[in-house]
């Protein structure tokens, strides 16, 4: 064994990013472990409690750096924010740590931090009254809806339509029953110049920003259909508070410029890809990373 081993988390380990990390990591020295979270078990007992991967301990790691959790059911979600907790309780030092990583999971909790900040969010109804929710969009059309929960643009809708206003109880029905889970976030649809804006925050830097851009949807999340694009707009010190809210050390926040040229913060994403941003960024984002997460691991 390596003097230092770090577990990458992910429920994708086929993916660049994952490959890449890994890569990075062993060039430097460092043992990797590929944590596949449906290969995990913990086995306890009163006075033991044992987590191993095909026979590795888990507890053993120096760190664990979660790419991303992948559970979009409750039960793979729970177990595995329980894995995480169990973990951090025997010493693993976690990236994003639990309590950060449930707070940007929960876009409705996010949302308090950036509000509670007196940062620039748009106008936000959260609730889960169908009634209060037609009402906000009839105020605010056209207006933007999302789940309270999710990750990768999934479910994010803009009603703009004539006729989803004419039949707006059938349009959030059918919204909550395939993302909603019995919540709604609404926002004020921000107009502006057709992108957005992702920073990647690492620690207390912002170390590459990108556009993005979706001439088809608002949903710009690269492996959604966005495409990246050199950003020439200092969203530094915006994103740098937006991560502090949330407490995240590794995180994208994504901003969006409105035709005035004002900044709004639109949420803070807890396992971030850099797959987009990596092809308008003139160094190495996985080498950055790895050497960073050395750093904490030592």
């Amino acid at each position: 064994m390596g003097e230092t081993t770090i577990g990458l988390f992910s429920s994708d380990p086929w993916s660049k990013r994952v490959i890449s990390l890994e890569n990075a990591l062993s060039k430097l020295g460092v043992e990797v472990v590929q944590v596949i979270p449906w290969k995990v078990s913990r086995v306890g007992s009163t006075n033991n409690h044992l987590i191993h991967s095909e026979g590795f301990d888990l507890s053993t790691l120096d760190l664990m750096f979660v790419l991303d959790l992948g559970a979009n059911d409750i039960g793979a979600f729970f177990n595995r924010i329980g894995l995480l907790s169990a973990l951090t309780e025997m010493g693993v030092r976690i990236i994003n740590s639990v309590s950060s990583t449930l707070l940007m999971r929960n876009k409705s909790e996010s949302m308090r931090k950036l509000i509670s900040a007196q940062l620039p969010v748009p106008k936000t109804l959260i609730t889960e009254s169908i009634e209060d929710a037609a009402e906000f969009i009839r105020a605010n059309f056209p207006c933007v809806l999302k789940p309270i929960t999710g990750f990768g643009g999934l479910g994010v809708q803009l009603i703009e339509r004539e006729f989803d206003l004419d039949h707006i109880y059938d349009y959030l029905k059918f919204h909550s029953q395939m993302f909603g889970k019995g919540a709604y976030i609404l926002q004020e649809f921000i107009r502006g110049p057709g992108y957005d804006i992702r920073a990647l925050v690492l620690d207390t830097q912002v170390i590459a920003t990108m556009q993005r851009v979706n001439a088809d949807s608002i949903v710009t999340n690269i492996h959604a259909g966005g495409t990246p694009r050199s950003n020439d707009i200092d969203v530094t010190e915006l994103a740098l508070d937006a991560a502090q809210c949330v407490r995240g050390s590794f995180v994208g926040v994504d901003i969006i410029p409105d035709s005035d040229g004002n900044l709004w913060v639109l949420e803070v994403n807890a396992t971030p890809g850099w797959t987009g941003i990596q092809r308008v960024t003139d160094f190495d984002i996985s080498e950055r990373i790895a050497k960073w997460l050395i750093h904490l691991s030592t």
